[in-house]
């Protein structure tokens, strides 16, 4: 394993451990709010022309960062 791969799956690792005792610190009420505020602020952003074209446009960064960085056989 590489260190970028290896470091992303420590991140990972590190996330699911801490995740849990975090979530119940603060409350699930807390928790949940947090969530549904983030959740209706890209709803209402999305809807806005500009939001859909920065998506569409993120969505394309994804795409080519995916296909440039393949491991193609020749």
């Amino acid at each position: 394993m590489n260190t970028p791969v290896r470091s992303l799956a420590l991140a990972l690792l590190l996330l699911l451990a801490l995740a849990g005792p975090a979530a119940a610190a603060t409350g699930p009420v807390v928790f949940g709010s947090y969530w549904q505020s983030f959740l209706d602020y890209w709803k209402e952003t999305m809807q806005k022309q500009n939001g859909v074209v920065l998506g569409v446009l993120g969505v394309g960064v994804i795409g080519i960062f995916i296909i440039t960085r393949g491991k193609w056989n020749k």
